[in-house]
């Protein structure tokens, strides 16, 4: 990783007296005391931390929601089709109802007719 701007390198000795190198080396911001420095650094990873903890706890609940979503779509499809299915055998078997309730009348006022014709014809002779 590359130092922030304005970074010095630090070697720190096994007292933290800062004198002589040791492997203890850290980068510290000229002009900021060490404990500050981590210390808001702390606070600040900490902040980022919660926040995307947050958010991917959020895009999870999400997801869900959308899982959920996608699952009540598929089966209201399923539910216009078999009422799309249903409604139009039931549209064609009322309209042959009324088809064959139209004929039965018309036939019914067809021997009635033919009934009087008759009787007429056979009243004048």
């Amino acid at each position: 990783r590359r130092p922030p701007p304005g970074a010095r390198r630090v070697a720190m000795s096994a007292s933290g007296s800062g004198a002589g190198p040791s492997a203890g080396t850290e980068l510290l911001p000229s002009g900021y005391p060490r404990s500050d420095r981590v210390g808001t650094v702390q606070r600040e990873v900490d902040e980022v931390s919660g926040i995307m903890k947050e958010n991917v706890s959020a895009l999870v609940q999400q997801g869900e929601a959308l899982s959920s979503l996608h699952n009540k779509t598929e089966g209201m499809l399923d539910e216009a089709r078999t009422f799309k299915k249903t409604s139009t055998a039931v549209k064609n078997e009322m309209w042959w109802r009324n088809m064959r309730l139209k004929l039965a009348v018309g036939g019914i006022v067809a021997v009635i007719l033919l009934i009087i014709i008759l009787n007429m014809r056979g009243g004048d002779k």
